[in-house]
């Protein structure tokens, strides 16, 4: 019975079995082989997209498409990388250190240029070393013209030193002890701003540079402006905040001229905040927290509500101002506080915004900047820094 059983048993298994094998051994045919695969780079259009935005993370810059809330390619840059988007949109460029070891080692800073198309390296200019602690989009900016870069640097004292991006070279360094930071003029130089509570004016045009002074409009220890203070790129218009809310616009120049501020909680209709420290009020706030579009002449806003001296908690809603009115607008409230803000230039505009790293880490939202409606939430490990094109 023993016997019967395993014969029974062997004989069919082995002919299940006998057909796998045979197909084992049977070679494989030609068409089974797999192909090599290809390696290509997929281009971007030429230039870049309206309603595109890079933003910062942790090592490198995203490019994002607003509308699908897709990302289309990186730009490598680390914590203290600033960035800049050339005025015809064909080039992205961004400051860095480099160390030949790594984090040690021989120092070597550098004005890098980024083809729009393709987000390769095109150019490599050396720059001075330079001292920075923290990214700005003040940090970095552009002649309307696309012929100049203004680099702020600290090295031990302030300057900005001048790069020909036609020559590929620096053209000049501009000391400028006591002022910070560069803001752009709509033609022929830029300004910077200083600890008396004005500004230094600095008329460059390829040759000497001439560096003039404004009087003093602002107490820079009772009401700092703040240092992200917004320019209109088209007319060359600052718009400097205090941290109690007071707007002074500025047609920069070098005869620069603040004029007499107004105020945002009154164009909103309500009491100006005041500057007591347990005076409750809304207040800007924010490491990035205005914007501006050039061609509506709107000023966007993050406003909180909280004591003086909060000007860096973030934004609980955006208010919109019409410059030209100093009337409150629209009022769009946000799902989570927010850090930093920027708004496309074209006639559909929308607005990125980057959540506060207490509360929400990372997120980036994508907002219509008539409506305030989300669009898109994306977990994008941002930092608070986003650069759109025109600005």
């Amino acid at each position: 019975m023993h016997r019967q059983y395993r014969k029974n048993f062997v004989v069919p298994l082995l002919t299940a079995v006998l057909p796998c094998l045979a197909g084992l051994a049977t070679p494989a045919r030609a068409a089974d082989t797999l192909e090599p695969e290809q390696e290509y780079t997929e281009k971007l259009p030429p230039t870049m997209g309206e309603h595109w935005a890079l933003v910062t993370t942790n090592g490198s810059f995203t490019l994002y498409d607003g509308d699908k809330a897709k990302i289309l390619g990186t730009l490598p840059g680390d914590f203290e990388a600033n960035l800049a988007i050339a005025p015809d949109r064909k080039t992205y460029y961004v400051t860095t250190t480099m160390w030949t070891r790594g984090d040690h080692g021989d120092r070597e800073d550098f004005l890098q240029a980024y083809d729009a198309s393709t987000l390769a390296l095109t150019k490599e200019i050396s720059i001075p070393a330079r001292a920075l602690s923290v990214f700005k989009n003040q940090d970095l900016g552009l002649s309307n013209d696309g012929h100049w870069a203004y680099i702020f640097d600290m090295t031990p004292t302030t300057r900005v030193t001048v790069v020909d991006l036609h020559a590929g070279k620096v053209a000049t360094n501009v000391d400028i002890p006591g002022c910070a930071l560069e803001f752009e003029w709509a033609k022929g130089g830029f300004s910077s701003l200083c600890g008396d509570g004005g500004l230094a004016n600095v008329s460059f045009n390829g040759g000497t540079p001439k560096v003039t002074h404004t009087p003093r409009f602002f107490d820079a220890d009772e009401a700092p402006v703040f240092e992200q203070s917004p320019v209109d790129p088209v007319s060359g218009t600052a718009y400097f905040i205090t941290y109690d809310g007071k707007v002074f616009e500025t047609k920069l120049g070098p005869d620069a001229k603040p004029e007499s501020p107004w105020d945002l909680d009154e164009a909103a209709g309500m009491k100006a905040a005041g500057r007591g420290v347990q005076e409750l009020g809304w207040r800007p706030g924010g490491s990035e927290p205005f914007a501006v579009h050039a061609g509506t002449h709107k000023l966007y806003v993050l406003m909180h509500v909280g004591h003086y001296w909060t000007h860096k908690d973030p934004g609980q809603e955006i208010w919109v101002f019409d410059t030209q009115t100093h009337k409150r607008v629209a009022r769009l409230p946000l799902p989570m506080p927010v850090a930093a803000i920027s708004v496309t230039q074209d006639a559909s505009p929308l607005i990125y915004a980057v959540s506060h790293v207490k509360h929400a880490p990372g997120k980036l939202l994508i907002l219509d900047a008539g409506s305030g409606k989300v669009k898109h939430e994306v977990d994008a490990s941002a930092l608070p820094m986003t650069v759109v094109a025109g600005m």
